[in-house]
């Protein structure tokens, strides 16, 4: 998504909220996402995000609003998530 959206305005920012940073610093060393990286090993952003479960999405518009939420994936739901970043990234 990021490839493909990203000179649209699309950001992608993972949180990772294990209290073990050394086991995220592994997966990043190994994996070297193309996207940002938080870590929250307090929660506070799952909290203000109402997060119900691993791993959630939230797509935010541009004006900071959030829009659409997922808890789970499923790659059979990849095609409404990527209409939904279509959708917001087409409002200005």
């Amino acid at each position: 998504m990021k490839a493909a959206y990203g000179s649209q305005g699309l950001d992608i920012i993972t949180v990772n909220l294990d209290t073990d940073r050394a086991s995220a610093d592994k997966f990043i060393k190994q994996f070297h996402p193309t996207f940002d990286v938080r870590f929250d090993p307090n929660g506070e952003l799952a909290e203000l995000y109402k997060v119900q479960g691993m791993p959630s999405s939230v797509l935010i518009d541009r004006q900071g609003v959030t829009r659409f939420t997922h808890v789970g994936f499923r790659p059979v739901d990849g095609p409404v998530y990527e209409a939904q970043v279509r959708e917001l990234l087409a409002e200005r």
